[in-house]
């Protein structure tokens, strides 16, 4: 048995002035492919990839090698692709990485180590300011707490809800930026760009 990741890559960018972010070009290639290409690096089968908003344009983006979920209702919010994306995972998974499309450092390595720990523990997730943030895994159990999410309510209610079972894991604060609004993706651009530059050195 292993650990799947789901990317959940639904959402409308209602925070980006009217752009669509997940298709917006960082370094050369499409936002989303950043988180899509991480879990595909990392040891976790099945990828998962959740979409909703604008779906048949972010489906042509995409590699080869992924499963694709539709999430008709993504309107409700995160919890709609949190369900169709565990809906989506074989019976034998062992657990779930849950990853966002809009995070584009966060490295094949961090997934790795997210299931490792829940695996043992139960439940993962990043920490960072002292707060609970994404990726997080679950194992299997945790299944039924996740399916029965509603709302905008994503993954953190159920590790506040299991605060016993759950271990937080210091990253790179850079893999933690998460793209909302245009001054994140000018900020993701930067970094980027560095990061790019200093691979050339």
């Amino acid at each position: 048995m292993t650990f799947a990741v789901v990317v959940l890559a639904a959402g409308g960018s209602t925070r980006m002035g009217g752009r669509f972010k997940l298709l917006e070009d960082l370094g050369g290639r499409p936002l989303v492919l950043w988180s899509v290409e991480a879990a595909m690096g990392s040891r976790c089968r099945p990828v998962v990839v959740v979409l909703g908003n604008r779906a048949e344009e972010l489906r042509r983006a995409l590699p080869a090698g992924i499963v694709v979920v539709a999430c008709d209702g993504w309107r409700e919010g995160m919890s709609s692709s949190i369900r169709e994306g565990v809906r989506a995972l074989p019976k034998e998974s062992e657990g779930v990485v849950i990853c966002l499309g809009d995070m584009p450092f966060v490295t094949p390595r961090t997934i790795d180590l997210l299931a490792s720990a829940a695996r043992e523990r139960g439940i993962a997730y990043c920490r960072g300011g002292g707060e609970i943030r994404s990726p997080s895994a679950f194992r299997s159990e945790f299944y039924a707490d996740l399916m029965a999410l509603r709302g905008d309510a994503g993954a953190k209610e159920v590790i506040r809800r299991n605060t016993d079972r759950a271990v937080g894991l210091e990253v790179d604060p850079v893999e933690l930026l998460d793209v909302d609004t245009e001054e994140d993706l000018e900020l993701a651009r930067r970094i980027a760009s560095e990061r790019a530059v200093n691979r050339r050195k």
